[in-house]
């Protein structure tokens, strides 16, 4: 995870209103390398799953260009983040949120992504995810 990546998820971790040790923890998260494979979405609701596809999506363009590896990232997270209800349709929708976002007036910088509009796009969406 690059430098401005890592900015962007603690920032988007302080704008949930996480602090202290949930905080340090995301923080301490961001410099170490974890296998994509380690990940299991089975624990997360419908609308977590979108969220963190959302927000995958938004941080692997922070930089400006997406790298293959971040595009093939992306392809494994949708299909452990796939379900009955969250298709690939409905991801593909949820990054289209994360990429309007990010185009908002300083939306790139780490320090600016307004995380609260794309909570907020999102629920517009999907409105029914809960």
């Amino acid at each position: 995870m690059g430098k401005s990546e890592a900015t962007g998820l603690v920032h988007a971790a302080k704008s949930l209103g996480l602090d202290g040790d949930d905080l340090a923890a995301v923080e301490r998260a961001t410099k170490t390398k974890v296998a994509l494979d380690a990940f299991d979405s089975s624990g997360l609701s419908d609308w977590e799953r979108l969220m963190t596809y959302g927000l995958a999506s938004w941080l692997s363009r922070l930089d400006g260009t997406q790298q293959a590896v971040e595009i093939e990232n992306l392809r494994v997270l949708a299909g452990k983040l796939e379900s009955p209800e969250v298709t690939d349709h409905r991801l593909r929708a949820a990054a289209a949120v994360g990429f309007d976002v990010a185009m908002l007036p300083e939306g790139r910088r780490p320090d600016r992504y307004d995380f609260a509009a794309l909570e907020s796009r999102l629920r517009e969406r999907f409105p029914s995810a809960k």
